[in-house]
């Protein structure tokens, strides 16, 4: 397995959008669209590959000088419940937190809190809907100090 960042527009970011559909739109009878990855050019982006394959992908977008949000972590169906997902956020957040970012947050799908809780991450507030499904925010501070 290795984890690489994936330039917008490369044949990599086309294979994200793709992992990207299926995984976290179609299932919920949505389709990726043009607004959907507007501004993505300024994103970082990431993808764990198991040689060729695209296994997850994960994005990370600057809010500000201290603070990123991850967005749109997705694992291909064949390889979810192996830890893939726990590898590529673990590898992605410390290339982040390398980068001087203090804080992550998220819009974590309520299937996926218990996840984000074993890497870190704190739910808070209350339940919200976005995209049609019960979501929570989620926060992590940099523990790779």
């Amino acid at each position: 397995m290795q984890i690489v960042e994936i330039m917008h527009g490369s044949e990599e970011y086309k294979m994200t959008l793709d992992l990207r559909d299926q995984v976290l739109r179609i299932p919920l009878g949505m389709r990726l669209s043009d607004n959907d990855i507007v501004g993505e050019q300024q994103q970082l982006h990431f993808g764990l590959f198991q040689d060729s394959v695209l296994v997850a992908s994960v994005i990370f977008k600057p809010l500000c000088s201290k603070k990123a949000k991850l967005r749109q972590m997705a694992v291909h169906t064949d390889f979810q419940g192996c830890g893939y997902g726990a590898m590529l956020v673990n590898l992605s957040e410390q290339k982040i937190f390398g980068l001087g970012y203090k804080e992550i947050e998220m819009a974590a799908r309520e299937t996926a809190v218990g996840f984000y809780q074993k890497l870190g991450y704190s739910k808070q507030g209350e339940m919200f809907t976005e995209v049609g499904i019960p979501h929570y925010h989620m926060v992590k501070q940099n523990c790779y100090r």
